[in-house]
């Protein structure tokens, strides 16, 4: 027995869907499988958590300890990854102090918001990045270890800090690679 479920085991999980060539750690959870659809050649590590509604294309690494937070939707294009110990929020409390925070309380008692997070074809988050709802990080964009994704970043663009923030462009001689 290896640490990615077989085929069979995939049909078990209860995704919504999944291709080929899928490797999901049997030491990864999942909150809502059949809100949740996986493309082709896609891998999952260790200790990953995917709650809520998750769209992941295909040729999409989530490394470690990642965690996707898709009560209001997450969307990862092709060909994009996540380092380890990385979070993708869609919704959030408010921490105003107006309302209670927390899943343990009735819905009347908090303000939860947010909105799909898209994270774009060719996109790479650095270890450690956190990003908040409402996102849209552009095709080809990169973002920095430890940065905080607070508002939307812009294509095939450098990114890092917190908040992150452009530094540079990056090049594109990555879609040399690409056949599709």
């Amino acid at each position: 027995m290896n640490s990615f479920y077989s085929n069979e085991e995939l049909r078990d999980l209860g995704l919504k869907s999944y291709g080929n060539d899928v490797r999901i750690s049997r030491f990864a959870r999942f909150y809502a499988p059949e809100k949740i659809s996986i493309g082709n050649n896609v891998r999952i590590d260790d200790f990953c958590i995917l709650s809520g509604e998750i769209t992941i294309g295909s040729h999409v690494h989530v490394s470690a300890y990642v965690a996707l937070y898709g009560s209001m939707g997450i969307i990862l294009g092709d060909y994009s990854g996540i380092s380890a110990h990385s979070i993708v929020y869609s919704a959030m409390d408010d921490f105003s102090g107006n309302y209670l925070v927390g899943p343990i309380h009735p819905e009347h008692t908090t303000n939860v918001q947010g909105g799909v997070v898209r994270i774009g074809r060719f996109v790479q988050l650095g270890t450690n990045v956190v990003v908040f709802p409402c996102i849209e990080i552009g095709e080809g964009a990169v973002v920095g270890a430890c940065s905080l994704v607070t508002k939307s970043v812009e294509e095939w663009s450098v990114n890092y800090g917190i908040p992150a923030v452009k530094h540079k462009a990056r090049s594109r001689n990555l879609l040399s690679f690409v056949k599709d």
